[in-house]
Order: C-alpha cells, then structure tokens, then sequence
C-alpha cells in the first residue's frame, strides 16, 4: 500500500464510497443457521445501519484486490479512529449515499447538524489518518 498519498477530506470520502461499494458487494458474514430459529444474527455494527428498502439490494460490482484492501483499510483501522459512536453512524450513512434527511431521521438530529458532524468528523479522520501513515512509513523506513 502506498503510505505517500495526501489525506485530504475529499480523499478520505472517495475511499469511503469505494468501501461502502465493495461492503454491499460481499457476501454476508453469518454463522449458520441453528433448527428453528427465526430471525438473523447480525454481527457487525455497520450491518445495522443498511435499510432494508429496494435500493440496498446487493451490488452487483466484483471488487478488485485494491478495493477490498480498501474496504479493510477503512472499516478496520479508521473507524476505530472516529471517537463518537454517531459520527461513525453519519460517516458510513453518507458514504452509502443516504440523504441528510433520512441520515438525520436515523441519528436524530436535523440535517444541518448531521451536515456539521459529518464535516467535522471526515476532517478529523483526515488529520488522524494523516498521522497515522506517517508514523507507519516512518516506522518502515527505519
């Protein structure tokens, strides 16, 4: 991976949207079924926050290599770098291409406000994610 790049806001959303692509690509990760049981297990927080209208249907895109280590990248180490449980909720919210509105009818907020944390949130992320990558190209210079 290249650890050279400039972790811009507007950088940090196109591997979002990259990520939020390949996540409706994959396969859903379930334990099997037990003899009678009604319902789905659901696993990962980010599953819960797909609607279950038409257009959350599975993505029909076969994603690269590149793509999935993206996806990786951003649902394993970034999100954990996003502090408030709701900001994390808005960030993938809108990589998914949900409206403000319906965004803020989730979170509770109005679409102003989830505007605002989403702005401060994917700024944070970039800075975060900036510094991150620093120390790991400077860790593998040394």
């Amino acid at each position: 991976m290249n650890y050279n790049i400039t972790w811009t806001p507007a950088v940090i959303e196109e591997w979002l949207k990259v990520a939020a692509l390949v996540d409706k690509s994959l396969p859903p990760v379930r334990p099997s079924r037990v003899l009678g049981q009604k319902w789905d297990i659901v696993r990962e927080w980010y599953e819960l926050l797909w609607d279950t209208d038409a257009s959350d249907v599975k993505s029909h895109m076969q994603p690269t290599n590149e793509q999935v280590s993206m996806w990786e990248e951003v649902v394993l180490r970034w999100f954990r770098l996003i502090d408030n449980s709701t900001d994390k909720k808005i960030v993938w919210l809108r990589a998914c291409g949900v409206s403000w509105v319906k965004i803020g009818k989730k979170v509770h907020l109005s679409r102003q406000s989830v505007a605002l944390h989403y702005k401060n949130a994917i700024d944070d992320l970039a800075k975060k994610v900036g510094i991150l990558y620093t120390k790991i190209s400077k860790n593998l210079r040394s």
